[in-house]
């Protein structure tokens, strides 16, 4: 689909479709693609800082090169008036929060994935609750529920069912609906059946 006629949908906000238009892309290194996401978004007058936070997160799930890259792209077409700064909570508070998070995904499942985590390392396990919790997924300027949903459409674009599935979960713990999830799918995989067979593995 085009991205006005993904726009033009019912079922999730623009602003946030444009948001997991981005993310998606920038997994894919599809840097056209991103770029002309990041436009409509600047088209729309949505503020520069939804896609600055999708980019943040997006190191989470797509790595620091592709980050760099995505940056880069944004620039070109949607340069800031200055270096953006600032954004997270308090260190003080970011491990407290990061574990609000954590522990919101994943309910009453989150002491077995915390501790699948320290099985597998006590650095990464640290890194995931001070890092990816504490610092970036903690971020305010989008909700829990906002995040969820860009991790949904990624995981979904990475062929990651098992993390998908958690994370999609995570996304109705925070209050979306289904018919949420379905666009999310529709945005990142491009054709309704495939959408729905994904959604499928949430029910």
């Amino acid at each position: 689909m085009q991205i006005a006629d993904l726009l033009a949908r019912d079922g999730l906000p623009p602003r946030l479709r444009a948001l997991v238009g981005i993310a998606v892309s920038i997994w894919r290194a599809d840097w056209p693609a991103m770029q002309a996401w990041a436009s409509a978004a600047k088209q729309r007058e949505q503020v520069r800082a939804d896609v600055e936070e999708t980019l943040l997160q997006a190191v989470l799930f797509c790595g620091f090169p592709r980050v760099v890259s995505a940056f880069e792209q944004l620039a070109e077409i949607w340069p800031a008036a200055a270096p953006p700064t600032g954004g997270a909570l308090p260190p003080a508070d970011q491990v407290a929060a990061g574990r609000a998070v954590f522990a919101g995904i994943y309910g009453r499942n989150a002491d077995a994935v915390d501790a699948m985590l320290r099985g597998f390392h006590a650095d990464f396990h640290a890194f995931v609750h001070e890092v990816a919790y504490g610092r970036v997924l903690s971020r305010p300027h989008l909700t829990a529920k906002e995040r969820e949903l860009l991790a949904v459409g990624l995981l979904a674009a990475q062929d990651q069912l098992r993390q998908f599935a958690g994370h999609a979960r995570g996304a109705l713990h925070f209050g979306a609906s289904m018919a949420e999830l379905r666009e999310v799918l529709v945005t990142a995989l491009g054709a309704e059946p495939v959408a729905d067979h994904w959604l499928a593995r949430v029910r």
